[in-house]
């Protein structure tokens, strides 16, 4: 049997870590937190939302945006006294990766790198790694995945001041890190309580607690991407507090970030505030109407979807005044830009949009032909006989899904 060398082991380890440096803009320190606060984290989107999007996205194999990660806020090595923040005039020589909130709801693509044998606990005005023989690489290095950002580190540490390009990851991620295209055994499992049910944090019910174990604060390579396999359409909710004079508008599900909100009022587009550093979450300039029109602004600064519209209806469910962290709008209407979509994986003609519907025709099969709303609400199911099926659906971006004996997917299409 041929054994590998000890050298030879490290020189793949060091090949892995390059490979994933290559990739990469920037480098700094990781840690993990349980997630963000109640009702809604840095960002200004609950953990719930994050939850149930993760839920809908698997179905077309999109990044899961319950795997997230906080910013910077600051960039103070050696200062680690309080400030306050959206940082404003002189003090945005302070700024940090999170920018103010503009890179909330942006896509990375991270990689963990070597691992300290010493003492690394983010302590202020101390080393990252003191002590021991220093930073090596482990079976972890190279271990990825995709991730948005999602909150903010404000923290009086070494981690949050001095490594810029610190990366908080959302704990769950080191159970799902993957290597060469495998999972990898977790470095988190969920605590179970005498049930055997996920203990739950008593302040935050969608955060639930880990043991973490043989994750050492790494570091970390990572870059800006745009939303891995993205489909469908942004998404809106209304925040708590949102009342018929006061509206905050929520987005989230973004293909590449939000610098902006305008809405349209009589003829001319209007900025909407952003509400603090809270990227995701804008005031409204005009709540005089029930259905305002908006269109949004990218993190390249353009409009998103090529000036696509969406008229998103005030919630009766609020009756005035939206109580909970999150409240779906009445209805939403997307129009005109353009819409990224995916190309089927069946052969070409397999699946096409038809006049207020959807075919399917494989040849032969028994199965499932499912019509989505772009939220992931089921709208209707068709029987697949002999192959084919036709199914009913309403005109714009639809999500299908099928299912039959050895073959099955989810796409966009759109109607017309």
């Amino acid at each position: 049997t041929m054994m590998t060398s000890p050298t030879l082991r490290r020189t793949s380890l060091l090949a892995a870590l390059l490979a994933a440096r290559a990739m990469a803009s920037y480098e700094g320190m990781a840690t993990h937190f349980l997630g963000v606060g109640y009702p809604y984290g840095a960002c200004g989107v609950p953990d719930e939302v994050a939850a149930s999007e993760g839920a809908i996205d698997t179905l077309t194999g999109q990044a899961n945006p319950f795997d997230y990660v906080a910013l910077n806020v600051y960039d103070t090595p050696g200062n680690y006294g309080s400030m306050t923040h959206p940082l404003v005039g002189a003090d945005t020589v302070k700024m940090g990766v999170y920018n103010n909130g503009l890179n909330c709801g942006r896509w990375i693509k991270l990689a963990l790198g070597d691992t300290c044998d010493g003492a690394n606990d983010g302590a202020a005005g101390k080393p990252f790694c003191r002590g021991g023989s220093g930073w090596h690489p482990n079976a972890y290095t190279g271990a990825g995945i995709y991730a948005v950002v999602f909150d903010q580190c404000t923290d009086g540490n070494a981690w949050c001041r001095d490594s810029k390009y610190h990366l908080d990851l959302h704990t769950p991620i080191l159970g799902r890190l993957r290597k060469n295209g495998a999972l990898l055994p977790p470095l988190a499992t969920p605590v179970l309580d005498p049930s055997g049910k996920p203990k739950a944090d008593p302040n935050n019910p969608w955060a639930i607690e880990y043991q973490v174990s043989g994750f050492t604060n790494p570091k970390v390579v990572w870059d800006f991407v745009p939303a891995p396999n993205y489909q469908g359409e942004p998404r809106f909710h209304f925040s708590q507090g949102s009342k018929l004079y006061y509206m905050r508008l929520m987005v989230t599900h973004l293909p590449n970030g939000l610098h902006g909100v305008e809405q349209l009022v009589g003829n001319q587009w209007k900025k909407a505030t952003m509400e603090g550093d809270a990227g995701q979450l804008w005031i409204l300039p005009d709540p005089s109407t029930t259905k305002p029109q908006v269109r949004l602004i990218d993190a390249q600064d353009k409009l998103v979807m090529d000036g696509r519209t969406w008229t998103i209806e005030y919630p009766a469910a609020c009756n005035g005044d939206c109580r909970t962290p999150a409240t779906a709008p009445q209805s939403v209407k997307g129009e005109g830009g353009s819409l990224p979509v995916k190309r089927s994986a069946l052969r070409q003609g397999s699946l096409r949009s038809r006049d207020r519907g959807v075919e399917i025709a494989l040849g032969q099969g028994e199965g499932m032909l499912e019509i989505l709303a772009a939220n992931g609400r089921i709208l209707s199911k068709t029987p697949i006989r002999a192959g084919h099926a036709f199914a009913p659906a309403p005109r714009g971006l639809v999500l299908v899904r099928w299912r039959l004996p050895g073959i099955h997917g989810t796409q966009s299409l759109v109607v017309p």
